[in-house]
């Protein structure tokens, strides 16, 4: 166990020193180097123990403290990279107001809980009361961050045509999902005295860790400022929604996308839109032109940002006829035009021998999964079904 602890630690240190001196280092960034740094400073303590066990340092001696400060940093850092802040106020400041508070309290009386540690633990009342505070402070903001991300997947939805992991986030919901199950096993271990659960503890901060620094190492901030889904019609869409407290990622972005919403409901969403019939015809044709002459679907990267700029159209007009006119999100549209592109060249004797991956990479997408996923939901069949039944 003394070595998975100090493994905890390096591993946690590393991740804060790199992101805290990375180029070009967004706000996403600092939040993570920072709540890696509290995630450790714990086990630093209890490393600092079993190293020299006459010195104690009593602000590092509080397993249950520091963690009321990992909703909050989950909170602002899904905030960050989605776009909502560019920068901390005192109003983000706030929600570290009850570690504060106990921080405080813990110095003024000398009081502090008992580190979590199978063999000898005493789980009295103040314990207890720290635990439960943990808990539904977890609780709460894995509700919040869970709704956040939900409206997150409609987002990119309308705006990225490939979804990779970093765009979608749904690390960040295992992540939450995590936190909140490790918390509630923690709370009941000392609400039931049952000491033995709390060898999950260490082992679930490694796994944290680990998780935390693999995917936030990778992760770019999927909407900066200026362009943040805000206001007008896609804020608009976004109320229309009732997002469910949670959702599981088998239920996510990727597989939304490939549903349409019922017409109705569609034309609800811009009911107070101040795009005109006639201009939305006008786009509409440029925009089957544009597709069928420039095919930029042949570009993996290929956002609505990109496509309206190209086309000198207003975004959220570009984003609002492809919903209504076609009944689709961003991501289905370019999709079809690239499984129709596929399905062309398969019919070419010049690509039997280009492998199906070599047909996905060519004509828009970025892996394997989304291509097969894609060509199934529009054409029923695999892309090798599909293939073998040309021959």
């Amino acid at each position: 166990m003394e070595d998975l602890l100090f493994a905890g630690v390096v591993q946690a240190l590393f991740t804060a020193v790199f992101l805290a001196f990375k180029p070009k280092r967004a706000l996403s960034d600092g939040i993570l180097a920072v709540w890696m740094l509290f995630i450790a400073l714990p086990m630093i303590g209890g490393a600092a123990i079993r190293l020299w066990p006459d010195f104690t340092i009593p602000v590092l001696q509080s397993d249950l403290i520091y963690p009321l400060t990992y909703g909050p940093f989950m909170w602002l850092y899904v905030r960050a990279i989605t776009g909502d802040i560019d920068r901390l106020t005192k109003h983000e400041l706030f929600h570290f107001l009850p570690f504060a508070a106990v921080s405080a309290w813990q110095l003024a009386s000398g009081w502090a809980p008992p580190p979590p540690n199978p063999e000898h633990v005493v789980f009295d009342t103040s314990t207890r009361l720290v635990g439960a505070l943990n808990l539904a402070l977890i609780f709460s903001y894995s509700m919040a961050v869970a709704r956040r991300l939900w409206r997150h997947g409609q987002d990119v939805n309308q705006h990225f045509s490939n979804l990779p992991n970093q765009v979608t986030l749904k690390w960040l919901f295992w992540l939450i999902a995590g936190f909140s199950a490790v918390s509630l096993v923690l709370f009941l271990a000392s609400l039931f005295s049952l000491p033995a659960m709390l060898r999950v503890h260490l082992p679930a901060q490694i796994a944290i860790i680990l998780g935390l620094s693999f995917f936030g190492l990778r992760q770019n901030q999927v909407f900066d400022r200026d362009h943040a889904p805000s206001g007008g019609d896609d804020e608009q869409d976004r109320q229309e929604i009732s997002p469910p407290s949670m959702q599981p990622p088998g239920t996510g972005p990727a597989e939304a996308a490939c549903h349409s919403a019922p017409p109705g409901e569609v034309k609800k969403r811009y009911s107070r839109s101040g795009l005109t019939e006639e201009r939305a015809e006008r786009i509409l044709v440029k925009l089957e032109a544009f597709m069928e002459t420039e095919r930029p679907y042949l570009s993996a990267d290929l956002t609505i940002v990109d496509l309206a700029r190209r086309m000198a159209v207003p975004r959220h007009h570009l984003t609002e006829v492809i919903s209504t006119r076609y009944n689709k999100s961003f991501y289905v549209f370019v999709n079809e035009y690239r499984i129709e592109a596929i399905k062309q060249a398969m019919e070419k004797p010049e690509n039997s021998d280009a492998t199906l991956l070599d047909l996905a990479y060519a004509y828009g997408f970025n892996s394997k999964s989304p291509f097969n996923s894609a060509f199934k939901q529009l054409t029923g069949m695999t892309p090798s079904q599909y293939r073998r039944q040309l021959k």
